[in-house]
């Protein structure tokens, strides 16, 4: 996820709330008109949350209409007319509160999920990838993931850092959500 906006301090607490509530990493970008393009598949950025004054802009709305790999996310602060016909994602208002926006954003996760935005077909894990992710998503260190598998812990460790890569997600609870979403953990496993 990137977060473009004109201040730092609204972009900051749009991510603390993303991280804290997901585990997914996000990024916030910095406002360079040349760089946003090469940023974004730089860091594999598949939802772009940007204010309203910032979508206005050309670029941006070229970026909207080209990439169909990208959800876009609006933050409504300086109340700017937006054209109806795009469609955004999230859509946040500067006043709302810690509750509204996670619950908007938990809201996105659920629609992303039977959308298939987040669907495990399109990672490429191998089986033995999903395999791990699944001991991982459960709280299994490397060397019980290891014993249970009959592989050393170095390969454990390789296969992590595989997921990590392909799926972009770098914390274990970005990758407890994940596993959830597609349906390779169940909630009641989760101690």
């Amino acid at each position: 996820m990137g977060i473009l906006t004109e201040s730092f301090v609204i972009s900051r607490g749009i991510q603390f709330i993303f991280s804290r509530n997901t585990g997914l990493s996000s990024y916030i970008l910095v406002d360079n008109r040349s760089n946003i393009t090469q940023y974004i598949k730089d860091n594999n950025i598949n939802l772009l949350i940007v204010s309203d004054s910032i979508f206005s802009r050309d670029d941006i709305q070229r970026i909207y209409k080209t990439s169909k790999d990208i959800n876009f996310g609006i933050i409504r602060i300086n109340k700017n007319e937006i054209n109806p016909m795009f469609e955004f994602k999230l859509d946040f208002e500067l006043n709302d509160n810690e509750n509204v926006v996670k619950l908007k954003i938990d809201n996105y996760i659920a629609t992303t999920k039977h959308s298939n935005k987040l669907s495990i077909e399109d990672s490429e894990l191998s089986k033995r990838e999903i395999e791990i992710l699944r001991h991982v998503a459960l709280g299994y260190t490397n060397q019980i993931i290891s014993d249970l598998l009959f592989i050393s812990k170095h390969t454990v460790v390789t296969h992590r850092k595989k997921i990590t890569a392909k799926l972009g997600i770098k914390t274990i609870s970005g990758l407890t959500v994940y596993a959830l979403l597609n349906n390779i953990i169940e909630t009641n496993e989760i101690e």
